[in-house]
């Protein structure tokens, strides 16, 4: 029996099956996207229309303007949703009625002025909600046997490339965005009716050798592999699988 999940969220929830071995299929994997943009309306932009050398970042960028997560959620086969909100970190734009993300991807795309009309707009408390309680009821009505939420945060320090573990200088950016991402993932977490916590407790520390470079979200390799056997716990634990 193949073990299906689908993944949303970032890479640090998507590498660890790249790089240890296992036997779960990744069915889908929606990256480069956030709550406030998933929540809105669909901007119907065709795929032909976007200009990225890369498959994978032109399917992001067109799976995060399109709203597609929801439409994967009412027909995915996998049986567990892992999600992390790393990229609640990410800035909102507004085109007429549809809110969507700018990420690094949009921004390399053609779309970044072929698109008129859109702003920037702030993320506010009420606005993350009303489109956080939207996703937790298609969540809930989904055949989703379990959602895993990856508490993933900011890391403080890092080990660098000989071995020395340093401080970030951004160190209120980091305090800042954790404190956010703490209430996040605790809201969805008590609302979503099969949701538990995967955490990695203990100090693991942000990597200078990591292969997507230097940064609070991308760890120590011993991290994703904590991440496989934490969720192998997790799976076997409430039968998922079985």
């Amino acid at each position: 029996m193949n073990k299906k999940i689908d993944i949303l969220g970032s890479c640090v929830s998507r590498d660890p099956f790249a790089m240890f071995d296992h036997d779960y299929e990744i069915n889908s994997y929606f990256a480069r996207t956030n709550i406030i943009s998933l929540a809105s309306n669909s901007m119907n932009i065709s795929i032909h229309r976007i200009s990225l050398e890369s498959n994978f970042q032109k399917r992001c960028v067109y799976n995060d303007l399109n709203k597609l997560f929801f439409k994967n959620v009412k027909e995915t086969e996998a049986q567990v949703l892992i999600i992390d909100l790393l990229s609640e970190r990410l800035r909102i734009m507004k085109r007429g009625e549809s809110y969507f993300t700018y990420s690094d991807e949009f921004t390399r795309s053609n779309l970044v002025t072929d698109l008129k009309g859109k702003q920037f707009v702030d993320k506010t408390d009420e606005l993350w909600k009303s489109s956080a309680d939207r996703f937790i009821e298609e969540i809930n009505n989904s055949s989703i046997e379990q959602v895993i939420i990856h508490k993933a945060l900011w890391k403080e320090k890092y080990v660098d490339k000989d071995g020395i573990i340093q401080s970030f200088d951004n160190i209120e950016e980091i305090h800042s965005n954790n404190e956010k991402l703490e209430y996040m993932y605790s809201y969805l977490a008590d609302n979503i009716h099969n949701a538990c916590y995967l955490e990695i407790k203990g100090e693991v520390l942000a990597d200078e050798n990591h292969k997507w470079g230097l940064s609070p979200r991308h760890y120590e390799s011993s991290y994703y592999q904590k991440f496989l056997h934490e969720l192998n716990n997790l799976t076997q634990k409430n039968k998922i699988f079985s």
